[in-house]
């Protein structure tokens, strides 16, 4: 099974019956498995390769150059460098991947950079040394603010295919208290035989705890959706390209539409050529994740159009709820 893949220029450059067509598409691909693929979406070429060519050389870096920017795990936004291992995304998601149910010491082999919007004075962005990097500031809050008007296209859509009053969900993205995070993924190489210990995973299954995800992915693989027809099993998402962006449905999107849209369940396990194979080294992996985010004093309970006598969701902050969420990951 293969996502669909949707033509976002439709809606941003079409007709009447084109922005309404791909409106529907959007909203019937993420109903159905919590994730679509986009193409034309409005990210230049130019800028995503240059994403690329930052994030390769950012990883690349000395050990101490990347610790002098390092996160201080906890429940507060992510901001700088992540080491392999700090984040366990096994933590927020505990039911039945494994039989016993046990979440503790299971490793995320994969370390991260996290930036959020440069307005943001509450927690600044942690940017490696000029020195180490030349011009790697510039192009990153360029793609920051790229993939912020993407994600609000994405959200117009929804309102628009949710036959809802415009700025349903956007008066709770805005630009001006933009909480959104933007986080650059690598997975070094590892053994085959380190995975199928079943202590370590790339990424263990979990959702998002944003609105929506952008991703862009390179082409070594693994990454993979829940099948919702068959609960437990997992379908590839393939790399068409990587300027190809994944989207798929965060936590807080499941929260305010009171499960009508439900949080896409993903992981990153072995790559397809190795899927079948008991030893051998996986090679290294890239993502570029950029995590649209609610306002921290926007609420994240159901909204009204969503409400019924069995609303599960009740009115917490994002920000309150981000923390509660993270508390599980570190």
């Amino acid at each position: 099974m293969d996502l669909p893949t949707l033509d976002l220029s439709q809606f941003t450059h079409g007709n009447k019956h084109q922005r309404q067509q791909l409106a529907s598409s959007l909203l019937s691909g993420l109903k159905e498995h919590g994730f679509v693929k986009l193409i034309n979406h409005g990210v230049p070429e130019g800028l995503v390769s240059e994403m690329w060519k930052l994030s390769k050389a950012f990883f690349e870096l000395g050990q101490d150059q990347k610790a002098h920017i390092a996160h201080q795990p906890g429940p507060d936004p992510q901001r700088g460098w992540s080491h392999v291992g700090a984040e366990s995304s096994s933590g927020l998601y505990r039911k039945g991947f494994l039989q016993s149910g046990e979440t503790i010491n299971l490793k995320d082999a994969r370390e991260h950079w996290d930036q959020g919007p440069k307005t943001d004075t509450q927690y600044p962005n942690r940017w490696p040394e000029k020195s180490s990097i030349p011009g790697f500031r510039q192009p990153m809050e360029q793609a920051f603010d790229a993939l912020e008007r993407v994600s609000s296209t994405i959200m117009e859509a929804l309102e628009a295919s949710l036959h809802l009053p415009a700025g349903t969900f956007l008066q709770k993205i805005t630009r001006e208290k933009n909480a959104s995070e933007l986080r650059m993924n690598h997975y070094p190489g590892i053994e085959v035989s380190e995975i199928r210990g079943g202590r370590v995973s790339r990424i263990w299954p979990h959702f998002d705890l944003g609105v929506i995800t952008l991703l862009f992915q390179d082409s070594v693989g693994g990454l993979e959706f829940e099948n919702r027809q068959q609960k437990g099993t997992f379908c590839r998402i393939q790399c068409g390209s990587t300027s190809e962006m994944v989207v798929n449905v965060s936590e807080t999107l499941q929260r305010w539409t009171n499960d009508f849209l439900p949080a896409g369940l993903h992981r990153v396990s072995l790559p397809p050529l190795l899927e079948n194979c008991e030893e051998g080294l996986i090679p290294e992996r890239y993502s570029i994740a950029y995590f649209c985010k609610a306002d921290r004093d926007a609420s994240v309970g159901a909204l009204e159009p969503f409400k019924s006598p069995n609303t599960k969701y009740r009115d917490i902050t994002a920000l309150e709820y981000q923390q509660q969420r993270l508390e599980s990951a570190y």
